[in-house]
């Protein structure tokens, strides 16, 4: 009689283990809002150093502004943020604010989510993600917290490896570089020593630096863009187009293209634009997005600065 009881007891709590992990299995998938994606690890090496003579300070923080342009710089980082008006293609007006960068520590050129972590369906805005980084300046990101697949290694960290669109990869060395879907490895990256990597798109130039023509022709027309540039290791901008507005039309990716071209860029990559395209300054505004304050996202790309010092 006791073994039976004792086979009784072992059997009923298996089944109640069984049943509380069914009720926790069913919690996490169906009814609590969002996914947390864990962290897959650090991925290897040490963020390089530039040097780019005369560019810096010895020390302590230098800013000066004007109607359209405003400077700052310090011991590793020289920050131009600039506005220009211009006709496109089609006589248009378009505005973009752009922000060029010169960066001794590439640790200092870093990325966050709303919220703090990466949990999918969380979103903000951009000021306050900007804010609650002490960015000196902040930018839409790639909006990967919408989602359910794209790759997502941000401040050296791989958060997610399934890829889903053209990817853009900032490494360790400074170097920037784009993928088409087919040609980009995640272990490939990794191994490099990924510090940054982007899915969202498309790539902007082709590998010798000219201006791509061919887009699909449902992302391809006239809107508000975020763009990122790369010119060498160290040196990168950051363009906000605004669009949908009668003082600025948009930009088409082709023409995004030819104003990366023509700006220097070796490599450029569309983010997140449409209402989302949004850049702060010291945690205000300096665009005018097409939804007024923007439209609430998952992520930012930011550069960190000091405080001025008295």
């Amino acid at each position: 009689m006791r073994t039976g009881v004792r086979v009784s007891f072992v059997v009923l709590a298996d089944l109640a283990a069984l049943g509380l992990a069914l009720v926790l299995f069913a919690l996490f998938h169906h009814v609590l809002p969002g996914t947390v994606s864990v962290g897959m690890g650090k991925t290897p090496g040490v963020n390089a150093v530039f040097d780019f003579p005369g560019r810096f300070t010895d020390g302590g923080v230098e800013e000066s502004r004007e109607e359209d342009r405003y400077h700052y710089r310090d011991e590793s980082l020289d920050l131009t943020v600039s506005r220009h008006r211009e006709k496109n293609g089609e006589g248009k007006d378009v505005s973009y604010v752009l922000a060029d960068f010169y960066i001794k520590d590439l640790s200092r050129f870093r990325t966050a989510f709303a919220g703090g972590e990466f949990i999918t369906g969380v979103d903000d805005s951009v000021v306050n993600m900007a804010r609650e980084n002490n960015a000196l300046l902040a930018a839409s990101g790639d909006y990967c917290g919408v989602r359910k697949t794209s790759v997502v290694i941000r401040n050296g960290e791989v958060f997610r490896r399934t890829k889903a669109h053209e990817i853009c990869v900032l490494y360790r060395s400074g170097e920037l570089q784009t993928f088409r879907f087919a040609d980009f490895s995640v272990d490939a990256a990794v191994a490099r020593g990924v510090w940054q990597a982007w899915d969202f798109g498309p790539c902007l130039l082709l590998p010798d630096g000219s201006p791509r023509t061919e887009f699909h022709p449902g992302i391809a027309g006239e809107n508000p863009r975020m763009i990122l540039g790369y010119y060498e290791p160290g040196h990168y901008c950051l363009a906000a187009v605004d669009g949908r507005q009668k003082s600025s039309a948009g930009l088409t990716l082709p023409a995004c293209a030819e104003l990366m071209a023509r700006l220097g860029c070796r490599a450029a990559y569309n983010l997140d634009g449409g209402h989302s395209a949004v850049m702060t300054l010291k945690g205000s505004i300096v665009n005018s997005p097409s939804k007024p304050g923007g439209r609430n996202i998952s992520d930012v790309l930011y550069l960190t600065g000091r405080e001025t010092e008295e």
